[in-house]
């Protein structure tokens, strides 16, 4: 899933949703989030947000579920200043 602001454009978030199954039948579900920023910008990026939103991404699958991450992470990029 690719998730982009007009706003911001260059800039992409990526969720890339593998799901793992065992030979017993075990379902593991693996979310990550990739980014693509331009150079300009991460310039700008004093607080290393780009850099640490994988990790955070990851944080909040464990404290809000797979639904409700998705849906911050796209509220996120469409909110209004």
């Amino acid at each position: 899933m690719v998730i982009q602001s007009p706003k911001l454009p260059g800039c992409e978030l990526k969720i890339v949703w593998n799901i793992d199954v065992t030979e017993e039948g075990v379902v593991t579900p693996k979310l990550n989030l990739l980014t693509k920023i331009p150079e300009e910008a991460l310039v700008l990026d004093k607080r290393k947000a780009v850099e640490s939103a994988p990790c955070c991404f990851k944080n909040l699958l464990r404290l809000l579920g797979i639904e409700t991450t998705i849906e911050s992470v796209i509220k996120s990029v469409s909110m209004e200043e």
